[in-house]
């Protein structure tokens, strides 16, 4: 039966397509997910603006669909308002839904955190301005960024990179990241988190994938420990204790 241990909200800023096609490439059996979107159409503040603004309604929504956990996808749109306002949008999402949450940002600090990772490389499928809002959060919460890079995809064809592609772009960066501790690859929207195991294979570090990072977090605080094989480091280590 679908969702018969935990089900998983998830705020997404556009359309869910990528998200649970990689969720279900790793989810442990019983666990399913719960979507809402909130249909922007481009990079632009008034878009991000446009997202932010229906998140208090979807978290009440998914709330009342009796989920177990919220995420709020959307890293560019939470790094846009500068540090702090992930614990400011996560607090409203608790109050909204009655049920814990995180962001997508929030997790892959988390993430990154866990796996002793503090030099960061990044390979973003992101503009610019995005690469450096990011890096100046990550940067303000303490870590260090070795190398960002980014594709500069446009925002509705995301999902077309080919994993292939986004693997050699990744690659690509760490060869210009010397001593970095670890790959982060963000935003759920490209097909990242499926070349995380070859990668680390590859290179011998850490790749931490944004979906990867957020249903990691989720599956802690639902109690859901058991190791996942196949998917990275990260998802192996779930029975491991906080670092």
């Amino acid at each position: 039966m679908f969702g018969w241990r935990k089900r998983i909200g998830y705020i997404g800023p556009t359309v869910m397509e990528v998200v649970p096609y990689e969720f279900y490439r790793f989810a442990p059996d019983g666990v399913g997910l719960v979507g809402v979107t909130c249909s922007i159409d481009d990079w632009s503040p008034e878009q991000f603006e446009k997202g932010l603004a229906q998140v208090k309604a979807a978290a009440a929504y998914l709330g009342s669909r009796a989920v177990d956990f919220i995420i709020h996808g959307g890293g560019p749109l939470v790094v846009a308002r500068g540090k702090g306002y992930e614990e400011i949008i996560v607090k409203d999402i608790e109050a909204a839904s009655k049920v814990s949450a995180t962001t997508g940002v929030r997790a892959a600090m988390e993430a990154l955190r866990h796996m002793g990772a503090q030099r960061i490389a990044i390979a973003s499928p992101y503009p610019e301005r995005h690469n450096q809002a990011l890096s100046a959060y990550l940067g303000q919460h303490g870590f260090e960024l070795v190398h960002v890079e980014g594709m500069d995809v446009p925002f509705k064809r995301l999902q077309s990179v080919p994993p292939a592609e986004i693997r050699r772009f990744a690659e690509e960066v760490i060869a210009r990241a010397p001593r970095c501790d670890a790959l982060y690859l963000p935003c759920p929207q490209w097909q990242a988190a499926q070349i995380v195991d070859a990668l680390e294979q590859e290179s011998g570090m850490p790749v931490i994938a944004y979906s990867h990072a957020s249903f990691f977090v989720a599956f802690r605080a639902l109690g859901l420990n058991e190791p996942i094989r196949g998917h990275g480091r990260l998802l192996a280590s779930l029975a491991e204790p906080p670092r």
